[in-house]
């Protein structure tokens, strides 16, 4: 299959509230990225592909919720796949935000005494 992200995804291990069809799902993230993430089913029923979903998630250390709006563009095995189709400026900014220091984390060297 051939890549289709814009965007480089970065490893998280959250918890977040995914509203789909009227219902509210917990969910984990296994990445995430400034267009999209990568959700593992917890405990709720197989829903179709291409469904729109509503997602409500704290940045690992941040304890302020971010809404996004998103389309669900892969579902196999548990996982599914979400692109990010309306997210706030500001939920975006700080999205991006955390997205830079993550990057820059994984980028220094590591040092031992």
């Amino acid at each position: 299959m051939k890549e289709q992200r814009r965007q480089n995804r970065f490893q998280c291990d959250m918890l977040l509230n995914k509203v789909e069809g009227g219902h509210t799902n917990v969910c984990r993230a296994t990445d995430l990225s400034l267009g999209g993430i990568r959700l593992e089913r917890v405990a709720e029923s197989h829903q179709g592909q291409g469904e729109q979903v509503q997602l409500q998630f704290a940045l690992p250390g941040d304890e302020d919720p971010i809404w996004v709006a998103g389309t669900k563009v892969h579902e196999q095995d548990g996982r599914v796949g979400v692109r990010f189709t309306n997210i706030s400026h500001a939920h975006f900014v700080k999205l991006r935000n955390w997205v830079r220091d993550h990057v820059l984390d994984q980028s220094l060297p590591e040092f031992s005494a």
